[in-house]
């Protein structure tokens, strides 16, 4: 297996588990505060991938690995994992979740555009193009074939921040050399101990019962301790526009899933989104092994 492909499983992977994260939410945890869940995911992923470092027999290599990468850490940790969570978070409150969802879902455009601008990597116009009608099948996806108005407004500023803090995080552990499961443990530390920085800020409660912290557990876990690792192997074994075009299937899979799990209706117009972006992404797929 070349390390493309090995790049697109990883991808597949990553996608797969970010994308229960709306049902996880919707049948756990629905009834806490976002912040507080938000604080609790990021303590049990960072608390996860530590118990999974001293099982594996990396503990040892903690340190030495946070002092050879200590200000890269700190920095990309609370830009991916602390100021994208809040401002996330926060353009829920201010917008319709469908205007949120698709907002943030420029991220990877903002990825292609970082790696091109900054890292020098090389996009072909195909592969932007391919990123672009996934995109599309996404605006279509979410708004149900209607002309959705997106308003230039505080909390549109606030959650394009949120796209373009998870997108600068991507191409930052992308073009970084450092073992991935230690730093992805950094990366949740620094960004759930900038959040706690915040708790006198925002409202934050710890009472949750026993199916709610199973829940909690599943997200913490899976959708972001595990799902990050291999989000993270997926973009250093892939190029950056085919991640990108992957990751875009994550809405998609997410309103299956959701008519699946908790019955909720599809629309035809939805079909046609989710038509355009696997057709997008299996195109990319063709132009990558080209």
């Amino acid at each position: 297996m070349n390390v493309t492909k090995k790049g697109i499983i990883y991808a597949f992977l990553a996608v797969f588990l970010f994308s229960t994260v709306g049902v996880g939410f919707k049948l756990a945890v629905s009834q806490i505060d976002s912040f507080s869940v938000a604080v609790m995911l990021g303590l049990l992923a960072t608390l996860a991938l530590l118990l999974y470092l001293v099982v594996a027999g990396k503990a040892g290599r903690i340190l030495p690995e946070l002092k050879t990468h200590f200000w890269f850490f700190l920095i990309a940790g609370i830009i991916g994992l602390g100021i994208q969570q809040i401002t996330y978070l926060k353009g829920y409150q201010l917008l319709p979740a469908s205007q949120v969802v698709i907002l943030f879902n420029i991220y990877p455009l903002l990825m292609v555009l970082i790696s091109a601008l900054f890292f020098r990597e090389r996009v072909s116009f195909k592969s932007v193009l391919c990123v672009l009608i996934g995109f599309l099948g996404v605006y279509i996806l979410i708004s149900k074939g209607t002309l959705l108005t997106i308003d230039l407004t505080i909390g549109t500023l606030i959650t394009l921040g949120a796209a373009l803090s998870w997108a600068l995080f991507s191409v930052l552990i992308k073009h970084k050399k450092f073992d991935v499961e230690i730093g992805m443990f950094f990366f949740n530390l620094f960004g759930v101990l900038f959040l706690i920085s915040l708790i006198p800020f925002f409202p934050v409660s710890f009472k949750v019962s026993l199916a709610e912290f199973a829940g909690l557990v599943y997200l913490g876990v899976f959708t972001m301790a595990l799902a990050f690792v291999l989000w993270n192997r997926a973009l250093h074994y892939a190029p950056t526009s085919l991640c990108s075009n992957i990751v875009l299937m994550t809405p998609l899979l997410s309103i299956l899933l959701i008519f699946l799990v908790l019955k909720e209706p599809i629309v035809l117009s939805q079909i046609v989104g989710l038509v355009l972006i696997v057709g997008s992404v299996f195109l990319n797929i063709a132009v990558t092994k080209k």
